[in-house]
């Protein structure tokens, strides 16, 4: 039973919370702050798919950032810094306001108001939201957003709150948001951003960005430096398309023979020059011991499945850590972290010990300036100033994260960094786990950072300590939860998975699916794949076709099943928008038989057939939903092998290859024949 508040939990959550409360006054978030003597100007840079090891003074293999390094060696690195979310628009959240992006709706990027309904997300951030610089703003200090919001605003969502409503007197910030912005040349999302108004639009093209968003920095800066300043620079050179200005790609031709991994240096490259502007004007202007400069990055580096397609690595680098975007694995929410404030936090300093994460910031700034927090408001972070100025943590206070099912569809394009959709770190262990109990990972980090060694099966009363937080604190963010799952071992993967073809078991390369029990249910996740060999594909020719696969559910309702063949010569079963379509083509004519209405239980035995003269059919649980004519059988067999849960090459639908299907599916059979047969078919 999914639930989002049960009196079990909710009786567990209340217990907890007096736990919880004692530990917090005894980090310090939930005192009144005195007043410190000098509180800093805050700079915080945010980097956009900045990865661990990008920098080089974190161990980047290819290139070095001396202006970033420069930072580090006059301050502090902390290598257990955390992002609260493995995507941009949630981790954007957590940081803005010092809680769990759950809290506010926002679990994933936000996208159109069609794609954020079907996804249970909000369009944007509620203008009623704690924020940093509304608390700061009420302590005195000017305030300033430049670089990317992604927040809500862009896309149709053309009614989101203006940066000034979260407490910034100035912004400029990119398509993804209102208000005075870039306008990216050649971007399409930019030119949907053109038509919804609400600021000045400014057109550039993308290597020019963060040049601007420091131009208007420093002249900030400038305006305020007798004053209290609070800057936020966001800015987006490594997040793909990685755009440099012209003749930088070519100068590392001789690091790299990665055309998309030259890009990346060079975007990388600049990036760092004006980072380095900023910093020098600080100082230049007398105020490296009057501002604390934060650096890191929002989630882990890009991992686009087109990348995988192309032979490309995707560039950016995690170092020892398992994991990039989209993923609760180490490499997906481990991130880069230096904090330098000249006189106040220990230069050349690396702390490798204390869990420090973004919600931290919000307190660790208010204690740090004197802000108090609004009277009535909780966050979910922990004041960790102690940190910052060289001092150990003490933290005792666990650290959630929620990226999946239902809400997230971006997967990584590497099928092993695929995470489940919960995660929290307590102390040195960490558990990933899904809400319904099933792949369940318990990793001593201190031990084994690289996530390598699962413990779920050696320490199952650790990981079942663990997994009652991780429902505690579901339901307090509004989480949906299984009251009485259990932390279940890893599906299997094996290198290879079979379905039926005429009768008999045939294996295909497996490329991700995992298997859900030993009768051959099968959970795919979106970019898992079976390929066949051309060679171990049905023969077609002339031959009547009958697919049949009972599908146990589906949350995303779309993607390809099967799929034999391309736009040529071919046929594909698959999901759009629930319904279930049969697409057949034959010499580069497609006749697709489709179903008048969504599925509406499951599970669901569905079946696709082509009959002697042409005729497709679709059934859904032994009742005929949609008919075509394809005018005959396939005359020519198809060129691209059969495929279970994608469509890698042609299109042989009515989508975009490789169109991947997200659920869990058991006995896939296809069976062929030459007419008259078709009686045989039917059940």
């Amino acid at each position: 039973m999914f639930l989002n508040r049960c009196f079990i939990l909710a009786a567990a959550f209340s217990v907890l919370s007096l736990t919880l409360f004692a530990q917090e006054k005894e980090e310090g978030e939930l005192e009144k702050p005195e007043p410190p003597a000098d509180p800093p100007n805050i700079v915080m840079i945010f980097i956009d798919d900045m990865g661990y090891a990008d920098p080089s003074c974190f161990g980047n293999p290819k290139m070095k950032t001396p202006h970033i390094d420069r930072l580090a060696a006059e301050g502090l690195k902390l290598t257990n810094f955390y992002v609260n979310s493995p995507i941009c628009s949630a981790s954007r959240v957590a940081l803005t306001t010092g809680q769990y992006p759950a809290r506010w709706g926002v679990h994933s990027y936000l996208n159109s108001r069609k794609k954020n309904a079907e996804r249970g997300m909000k369009n944007y951030l509620s203008a009623g939201a704690p924020t940093t610089a509304k608390m700061l703003k009420k302590a005195g200090y000017a305030t300033a957003h430049f670089g990317k919001w992604h927040m809500g605003g862009g896309r149709d969502v053309d009614d989101a709150p203006l940066p000034k409503a979260y407490g910034f007197d100035e912004s400029l910030v990119s398509f993804e948001g209102l208000g005075d912005r870039l306008i990216i040349e050649g971007n399409g999302l930019a030119a949907q951003s053109e038509k919804l108004g609400k600021g000045k639009l400014t057109k550039t093209p993308k290597h020019k960005t963060t040049e601007i968003y420091v131009d208007r920095s420093i002249d900030f800066i400038e305006r305020n430096k007798d004053g209290k300043f609070y800057l936020r620079m966001f800015p987006n050179d490594v997040h793909d398309a990685f755009i440099p200005a012209p003749g930088e790609q070519e100068k590392w031709a001789d690091v790299t023979e990665n055309p998309e991994e030259q890009k990346f240096f060079a975007v990388l490259a600049e990036m760092d020059r004006q980072i380095g502007r900023l910093v020098k004007r600080i100082d230049e202007l007398g105020l490296a011991e009057k501002t604390l400069i934060i650096f890191t990055s929002d989630n882990g580096p890009t991992d686009w499945p087109r990348y995988y397609r192309s032979g490309l690595e995707p560039p950016g680098f995690t170092g020892q850590y398992f994991g990039r975007k989209w993923s609760l694995f180490e490499g997906g929410i481990r991130m880069p972290f230096i904090a330098r404030w000249k006189g106040k936090v220990p230069e050349g300093r690396t702390d490798s010990t204390s869990p420090v994460a973004a919600i931290d910031l919000s307190p660790t700034f208010a204690k740090l300036t004197g802000a108090e927090i609004p009277e009535g408001v909780t966050l979910d972070g922990v004041d960790q100033s102690s940190v910052l100025l060289g001092g150990a943590s003490g933290r005792s206070k666990s650290i959630f994260w929620q990226y999946g099912a239902p809400h997230a569809k971006l997967m990584p394009g590497n099928p092993k960094f695929h995470s489940p959709s919960l995660a929290v770190r307590d102390g040195d262990f960490k558990l990933l786990i899904n809400r319904d109990g099933t792949d369940a990972h318990l990793f001593n980090l201190i031990e084994d950072p690289r996530e390598e060694n699962n413990l779920v099966k050696s320490q199952p009363a650790k990981a079942a300590e663990l997994f009652g937080k991780i429902k505690v604190w579901a339901v307090d963010v509004g989480l949906e939860i299984e009251e009485a799952a259990t932390p279940q071992l890893p599906l299997e993967r094996p290198e290879s998975l079979a379905i039926s073809i005429n009768g008999k078991t045939v294996e295909g390369k497996n490329k991700g699916v995992r298997l859900v029990d030993r009768r051959g249910m099968m959970r795919i996740q979106k970019g898992n794949v079976i390929d066949f060999a051309k060679a171990d594909s049905p023969d077609v020719i002339g031959k009547e076709i009958q697919i049949t696969v009972e599908l146990i559910e589906t949350e995303s309702k779309r993607g390809v099943i099967v799929a034999q063949g391309g736009n040529r010569n071919g046929y594909s079963l698959y999901l759009k928008g629930g319904r279930v379509y049969f697409s057949v083509c034959r010499d580069w004519k497609r006749t697709i038989a489709a179903s008048k209405y969504e599925i509406k239980s499951y599970p669901a035995v569905l079946e696709a057939r082509l009959l002697k003269g042409g005729r497709q059919e679709v059934l859904i649980s032994g009742y005929t939903r949609g008919t075509a004519e394809a005018k005959g059988l396939l005359e020519v067999q198809p060129g691209d092998g059969l495929q279970v849960g994608s469509d890698l090459i042609q299109p042989a639908g009515d989508y975009e290859s490789p169109f991947p299907f997200d659920g869990v599916i058991r006995k896939i059979k296809i069976d062929t024949a030459k007419p008259p047969v078709s009686e045989r078919f039917v059940e």
